[in-house]
């Protein structure tokens, strides 16, 4: 085969690619061009669907918000009377939802929120019931009886000081007992004043506990929220109280002695005694 011939094979042999190469692309470009369009229209049907979904927030009202705080008062996170007005308290049992649920606690309800508090799937919030739970109540405008959430280095610890007896009211139950503040530096380490505290204590938490719950304490004329468990532990100096021990009370920032570092569990039920 002399050159010429060669020449002409290599031209065919080309054409022929060429021609399977174009042949290919076309095939493909409808099948492109659908499945952009149809992405195009999905994409387009969810932003439709967010924008038509009412995002429930601070100040809103309905029966949006009435499902809403059924929701959380049956998940255990809104122990109040429904009201149908998105207020602090209701604000305030989302953004413990979102905690405990990996979402971001912003306060407010949208649809990733919604999607996961309507399912299955929802993580309820675990509360050691006493014998007179019951509803607190809430007043239109958002407004508690919740405590202030001061920093226990800059404020509490100066205002509860040691041999100091404050009256500790648990936020879900109403119930009131005293405590009598025996040590602690990053805490307050606090004893029951009398065996009726001790009592009190072991109805609200159905036993002695672990469990970190919300509680107002009230001491030099200020109503401060805290976060207080059920378990007595280690040096006890009030006898004849109904409590080998003393408990730790826990206020905002206030940290544990034996890591140094926040409780996550006990600032969280801070939050929730004020109302955040």
């Amino acid at each position: 085969m002399n050159n010429h011939e060669k020449r002409g094979c290599d031209m065919i042999r080309k054409t022929r690619v060429f021609i399977v190469l174009l042949l290919t692309f076309v095939l493909m470009l409808p099948a492109g061009i659908n499945a952009e369009g149809e992405e195009k229209l999905d994409q387009q049907g969810q932003t439709d669907q967010a924008e038509d979904f009412k995002v429930l927030k601070i100040l809103s009202e309905g029966q949006e918000v009435v499902d809403l705080q059924m929701r959380l008062r049956d998940l255990g996170y809104f122990n109040y009377k429904v009201t149908g007005y998105f207020g602090a308290a209701t604000q305030s049992a989302v953004r413990n939802f979102q905690e405990r649920n990996g979402l971001y606690p912003d306060g407010t309800v949208g649809p990733q929120t919604a999607e996961v508090l309507y399912s299955d799937k929802a993580v309820r919030q675990e509360i050691a019931s006493g014998k007179n739970d019951g509803l607190l109540p809430v007043s239109r405008g958002g407004r508690t009886s919740m405590g202030q959430m001061y920093n226990w280095f800059t404020t509490v610890q100066y205002i509860y000081t040691r041999n100091t007896k404050a009256k500790v009211t648990d936020l879900y139950t109403g119930i009131s007992f005293y405590m009598i503040r025996t040590g602690g530096t990053l805490h307050a380490d606090v004893e029951p004043a009398t065996s009726a505290d001790s009592k009190k204590i072991k109805q609200i938490w159905g036993g002695w506990s672990w469990n970190r719950r919300p509680v107002i304490v009230d001491v030099g004329g200020e109503r401060i929220a805290a976060s207080m468990h059920g378990m007595p532990h280690a040096y006890d100096f009030i006898s004849g109280n109904g409590m080998d021990g003393h408990v730790c009370i826990h206020f905002y920032k206030s940290r544990t002695h034996i890591r140094n570092a926040e409780d996550y569990d006990h600032q969280a039920a801070v939050r929730r005694a004020a109302g955040k």
